[in-house]
C-alpha cells in the first residue's frame, strides 16, 4: 500500500478544490494505521496548504505485516485445535447425523444445561452395558413388506394396537392401511397424529364405528386418537379436570405444544377396565421441556392412580421413555443428554411402575418386558436420519403398562418388527382375555 493517497472533489466558487491527505502508516507495535492528516473544508484559494506528515518508512510497514501475519497464524491454529476437540466431543451417531460441533465454550455450556436439566449424573438408572444394537436377527426392512399377514387370536381374546404414525397423511400415503386392515385390532390407538380436525378416513370409517380424536392447539402438532369397535361407557380427552386442578406448576391448558394435553391423551372407560392412549410429552432437544415432561408425568401418575382405583387400567401408546439402559442403543453416549433417557424421566417412571408416584398408586407393570424379561434390542423407533433403522440404533418407546391384577388376563404382547416404513415407529399390540 502507498503511504500516502489524496482525494479530489469539487468545491463550491468561493473554493478552489478540498483536499483531504490521508497517511497509512506503522505505530511502535507495528500495526498498520490510517490518520486523516488534513480535511479542510471549502478551503479558499489564498489558505496555506497544511504540512504533510511523514511518510511511514519500508521498515516499519514490513515490521507491522510480520506481526499481523504471526498473530493470524496462531489464531487459525487455535482455531483447527478448537474445531478438533468440539468434533471429538460427537458421538458416533451423530457424527453419522452429520451433526455439526458446537465451539468448546457452547459445548462446555450446553453439557451443564442438559446435565442439570436431566438430574444428577449418578443414578441407578446410568447404564454400564455395551451398545445394545438391534437383534440382528431382526428384520432392518426400511418399506412395509409386500404382503401383511398375521396369524389370528385367539377366541375370547381382545386385541388392542398401539402405533405412532408419525402423521397421519403421510402415513396412508406409504400403506398405513395394509398393516391396520392384517391386524384387525378391536381397538387401535394412533399417536401424533398431526391432524387440524377430525379426519374423515373412509378405510378406518369401514373398520372402527367408534372414534374419538384429540387434536392438539397448535396446527399440524402432535394429535391421538382411539379407534374402537366396541363402544365404551365414555371417553375424556385430555386429561380430567379433576387432575389438572389437584396438580400444581404448569397449567395443562395452557398454549405451549408440550402442556397441552388435548392433543397427548385420550381416555376410554369400558365395563372391566379404563384404557388410556398417550402421545406423551418430549422433553425437547437440549432437554429444554424438561419441566413440561416432568409435570406430564405427575399428572399421568395421579390420574392412573386415581382410574386404578376404580378399575384396572391399560396405558399404551408413545410414552417417550426408555425405562432401563436395556430399552436403547448406545444408551451410555444418550444418558442424561437425550430426552427420553435421562435420571428425572427414568425415576418418574419408576415410581409409577412401583406404585409409589402418589399416596394412592398401586404397581403396574411394563408388560412386554414382563413377557420378555430378557430380551435386548428389542425396539419400537428407528430415526429416519442416520440410517439408524439400517444399523440397529433404536428405542424401545412404545408398549402396554397394565395394572398389576390384569396380569393374568393379558395372553401376549409383541412389537412388529417388520412393520416399518409408513412411520419411524413401529406398531406394538396387546392381547387380552374376555370382553373389554
Amino acid at each position: 500500500m502507498p503511504p500516502r493517497t489524496s482525494a479530489r472533489r469539487a468545491a463550491s466558487s468561493t473554493a478552489k478544490v478540498e483536499t483531504v491527505n490521508v497517511e497509512v502508516s506503522s505505530d511502535s507495535n507495528g500495526r498498520s494505521k490510517t490518520v486523516v492528516a488534513s480535511a479542510s473544508r471549502k478551503r479558499k484559494a489564498d489558505a496555506a496548504p497544511a504540512p504533510a506528515p511523514e511518510p511511514a518508512t519500508p521498515a516499519k510497514v514490513a515490521k507491522g505485516k510480520g506481526k499481523a501475519a504471526a498473530a493470524k497464524a496462531k489464531a487459525e491454529t487455535e482455531k483447527e485445535e478448537a474445531d478438533e476437540s468440539a468434533l471429538s466431543s460427537l458421538s458416533e451417531d451423530e457424527k453419522e447425523k452429520g451433526a455439526t460441533p458446537k465451539s468448546p465454550k457452547k459445548q462446555k455450556k450446553s453439557r451443564a444445561r442438559k446435565d442439570t436439566a436431566g438430574g444428577p449424573d449418578d443414578s441407578p438408572f446410568k447404564p454400564v452395558n455395551e451398545d445394545n444394537l438391534a437383534d440382528e436377527s431382526l428384520p432392518k426392512n426400511t418399506a412395509l413388506p409386500e404382503t401383511v399377514q398375521f396369524e389370528p387370536r385367539s377366541e375370547g381374546q381382545v386385541r388392542i394396537a398401539a402405533w405412532n404414525i408419525t402423521s397421519l397423511k403421510a402415513a396412508a400415503d406409504k400403506g398405513m392401511m395394509k398393516y391396520i386392515k392384517a391386524e384387525d385390532a378391536d381397538v387401535l390407538v394412533l399417536t401424533e397424529t398431526k391432524v387440524n380436525d377430525v379426519p374423515m378416513h373412509p378405510g378406518l370409517t369401514a373398520i372402527y364405528k367408534h372414534q374419538y380424536w384429540g387434536i392438539g392447539t397448535k396446527k399440524g402438532y402432535a394429535g391421538t386418537a382411539i379407534l374402537s369397535k366396541v363402544k365404551p361407557i365414555s371417553a375424556t380427552v385430555g386429561f380430567p379436570a379433576a387432575v389438572v386442578a389437584a396438580a400444581d406448576g404448569f397449567s395443562a391448558g395452557q398454549a405451549e405444544p408440550e402442556l397441552d394435553t388435548k392433543g397427548r391423551i385420550i381416555t376410554l372407560e369400558f365395563d372391566s377396565l379404563y384404557l388410556i392412549g398417550t402421545y406423551a410429552v418430549n422433553a425437547g432437544e437440549g432437554l429444554k421441556s424438561m419441566p413440561a415432561k416432568q409435570h406430564w408425568q405427575r399428572l399421568l401418575a395421579a390420574h392412573t392412580a386415581s382410574l386404578d382405583a376404580k378399575k384396572p387400567v391399560i396405558w399404551c401408546g408413545d410414552l417417550n421413555v426408555a425405562a432401563t439402559e436395556r430399552d436403547l442403543a448406545l444408551a451410555n453416549k444418550k444418558w442424561n443428554k437425550s430426552p427420553g433417557f435421562t435420571h428425572n424421566e427414568c425415576t418418574n417412571h419408576a415410581a409409577l411402575l412401583a406404585g409409589t408416584a402418589t399416596s394412592t398408586s398401586k404397581p403396574f407393570l411394563d408388560i412386554w418386558r414382563e413377557l420378555h424379561p430378557d430380551a435386548v434390542g428389542h425396539y419400537s423407533f428407528f430415526g429416519w436420519r442416520g440410517q439408524c433403522r439400517v444399523k440397529g440404533i433404536g428405542w424401545r418407546l412404545d408398549t402396554f403398562i397394565v395394572s398389576e391384577r390384569l396380569r393374568d388376563r393379558v395372553k401376549a404382547c409383541e412389537i412388529r418388527y417388520e412393520m416399518y416404513g409408513p412411520s419411524d415407529h413401529i406398531p406394538v399390540f396387546c392381547d387380552i382375555a374376555g370382553p373389554l
